[in-house]
């Protein structure tokens, strides 16, 4: 073999390994770029808001690239982000197992935990996050929303009385900081932070919201006085439907009184009559914790030519998760010259959005008059306006088994109730309600004021 055909042998030596080497890198190149393309797909997907679809991808980058980090977390975030919360803790634990302190994986970690109902487990997630980098804003953020869920308002006040401090231009902090503060039964200082919110952001609806349940928390007597209109068939009559007062002893406990007018002007035997069946209540409102609260009345009823009637309601409300709550009450009256009547009743409080809620609930019961079973369905959507403003459109059907004949067992009806702010402490109320009953058809048409006074 001579110089010449050495020469030329090396050559294309050198050539076929330059050409396996670009071919190497091209490969890798169009891999890069598929999987690239494929995470960049995923994320849009995911922020969608398409969780099923961004998951489809996202095992698949998981599978062929099991080490791409950034598609791991992407993965877990989504499973939070679609509400699968325990399969996203497991995936960001396997993240940490791979990433010992890895902070965007402790911040997801953490957030997941919050969502799902773990707030202790949240709070030491955060904390981690926050050890391995102090300036992280979600960790941050995420450990006060925390302290909020596990309802430690001085934590959550002292987290974002900080935030507040260093971003004064995010209206979210101030927000969450009234939260905190209405938490701790602070209410004028919730003001300040909902005003502060506002300021930044005028059209926030849910600082105007919070703004108006603070001012009505802040008030330490309440008092309220309806007057109304009640047309039963073709008998009418006009009076004064109800007083009460409530004193408000804490954020957590209120005694109230109450004289109740209504059966004197909706009852038909009574207006024919022209007598008065009026109640005197005593009660107490007690929120034991952030899951549980009670309602308790002790009442006397006076009827006309017979012994006062005792009566007693009780009502249990519980707060299960992000505003939806579930009540069980029930109510019974009794004499010595009349059977006992009473009800029970069960309902749900259902959050649709910051404006709307669903109150599905059922009643049943046995009347002291007619010693029949009663029932009703009753379904209202509650509206809640910026400002405070309130207004509630519910209908109701429902079934007596009288066994009269000629009187229907069906009953039917629906009703409309108001609540309108005038100013921080006076407030309008209106009530519309109509009922086709099982002996007349009754039509109420009342109004009303509720005074709020502060210390």
């Amino acid at each position: 073999m001579n110089y010449k055909s050495l020469r030329i042998t090396s050559i294309s030596s050198a050539q076929r390994k330059m050409a396996g080497v670009l071919i190497l890198y091209f490969f890798l190149l169009a891999t890069l770029g598929a999987q690239e393309s494929q995470f960049v797909q995923a994320r849009q997907l995911a922020s969608r808001g398409q969780h099923g679809e961004a998951e489809a991808i996202l095992q698949n980058l998981s599978s062929v690239y099991p080490d791409h980090l950034p598609s791991l977390l992407l993965r877990a975030h989504n499973f939070s982000w679609s509400g699968q919360h325990s399969r996203a803790i497991e995936a960001f634990k396997a993240i940490l197992q791979q990433h010992p302190g890895e902070v965007d994986a402790l911040v997801g970690l953490g957030y997941a935990y919050s969502w799902s109902g773990n707030g202790l487990k949240a709070i030491e997630a955060f904390g981690r996050a926050i050890e391995q980098q102090p300036g992280n804003i979600d960790a941050r953020k995420g450990l006060g929303y925390a302290y909020l869920g596990t309802r430690d308002a001085q934590a959550a006040t002292m987290a974002f009385e900080i935030l507040s401090s260093e971003y004064p231009d995010v209206a979210e902090y101030s927000i969450a900081l009234g939260k905190a503060r209405l938490m701790g039964g602070r209410s004028n200082a919730a003001i300040q932070a909902f005003r502060q919110a506002l300021a930044i952001a005028p059209a926030n609806a849910e600082a105007q919201q919070l703004l108006a349940t603070a001012r009505a928390q802040s008030s330490t007597l309440e008092l309220d006085v309806w007057g109304g209109y009640s047309r039963v068939e073709n008998d009418g009559r006009t009076g004064l439907r109800l007083l009460q007062a409530l004193y408000r002893i804490n954020s957590r406990y209120s005694v109230f009184a109450r004289f109740d007018n209504t059966l004197s002007l909706d009852n038909l035997d009574l207006i024919n009559r022209n007598a008065s069946a009026s109640s005197l209540w005593g009660g107490m409102l007690a929120g034991w914790n952030s899951h549980l609260a009670t309602r308790l009345e002790y009442g006397m009823r006076f009827l006309p030519e017979r012994n006062s009637q005792q009566q007693l309601r009780m009502e249990q409300v519980f707060y299960i998760h992000n505003g939806l709550s579930a009540r069980l009450g029930g109510w019974t009256a009794f004499s010595s010259d009349f059977p006992t009547e009473w009800y029970g009743y069960a309902g749900l409080y259902v959050p649709v959005t910051s404006y709307l809620a669903l109150e599905p609930s059922y009643y049943y019961g046995q009347d002291g008059f007619n010693r029949v079973n009663q029932q009703r369905a009753v379904l209202a959507a509650k509206l809640m306006l910026p400002g405070g403003s309130e207004f509630t459109l519910g209908g109701f059907a429902g079934k007596a088994d009288l066994g009269i004949e000629g009187a229907p067992d069906k009953i039917s009806g629906g009703y409309l109730l108001a609540l309108i702010p005038l100013n921080d402490w006076l407030s309008g109320q209106l009530a519309v309600n109509y009922e086709q009953g099982n002996f007349a058809d009754a039509t109420v048409m009342a109004a009303g004021l509720k005074l709020r006074f502060r210390k």
